[in-house]
């Protein structure tokens, strides 16, 4: 069975996100795909009027559409792993059956995991003023800095919000209002993991999300770091994350 990694990222981000992870993935022999979401509408500055068109369907889709592509070229389904709004989309692969191991990585919850705190409010603060489906949003800088990059040395904090990509209204609203996952479709190994001191995902919506898979009929496992926060796709303490999940990865890859 090909080895492949089909790696999600999150809500105003793009693949390059995975960086990072991916060097620790592809050492332990592990093909790795990044794509971006829709790269030609979800741009830094000046989106297209076409970008608001989209919702989250679009990219569970576009994502589906990536993974039975993978299992054509290589004779299996690719594993996944998802980061933030990631972490949601690929809930819904696991749901479609499309995928045979899964990773949510601090992820979006599904409507009966939500859990709102002041400090997911101050993160996507400009968002919840604008309220609009039909119009295109970035988080606002310091949202993006409290909420994402708390445990990112602030020096490097420029730098990676000048890569920030606007999303549609749609799809925030669609992640805010919630959507329903059938936990018993859950076929196959599934891993959340939570981080401590993650401000736009808190810990405490995320353990519910391990909760929730825990009841499949494959048990989800879970996993949490309490001196990790949002951005632990590339900030101190990632690598212990990255050695974790590979070994995961071993360990449940029989079984899927």
């Amino acid at each position: 069975m090909t080895k492949s990694l089909l790696m999600i990222h999150g809500i105003g981000c793009g693949g390059e996100v995975w960086d990072r992870m991916r060097v620790g993935f592809e050492a332990a022999g592990w093909s790795c795909e990044a794509p971006t979401l829709f790269p030609d509408q979800r741009v830094p500055a000046s989106p297209p009027a076409s970008l608001s068109d989209l919702g989250l369907d679009d990219y569970v889709k576009s994502m589906a559409d990536t993974v039975r592509r993978i299992e054509r070229e290589t004779g299996s389904p690719p594993a996944v792993i998802g980061h933030s709004m990631g972490g949601l989309i690929a809930q819904c692969l696991v749901e479609q059956g499309l995928v045979s191991q899964a990773v949510f990585l601090t992820p979006a919850q599904p409507k009966d995991c939500s859990a709102v705190t002041l400090s997911v409010a101050y993160t996507f603060l400009n968002i919840l003023i604008g309220r609009n489906r039909s119009k295109a949003y970035k988080v606002w800088e310091s949202g993006f800095r409290y909420g994402v990059l708390n445990r990112v040395p602030r020096r490097r904090h420029a730098e990676i919000y000048a890569d920030a990509l606007y999303d549609s209204g749609k799809v925030y609203g669609d992640i805010a209002d919630g959507i329903e996952i059938d936990e018993t479709l859950f076929t196959i190994p599934t891993l959340t993991i939570a981080a401590g001191a993650d401000r736009a995902t808190p810990a405490k919506a995320v353990r519910k999300v391990g909760q929730k898979y825990a009841k499949s009929p494959v048990a989800g496992d879970f996993m949490e770091y309490p001196n990790n926060a949002h951005w632990i796709v590339d900030e101190p303490g990632t690598d212990k994350v990255v050695s974790d999940i590979v070994a995961w990865l071993a360990k449940t890859r029989a079984a899927a």
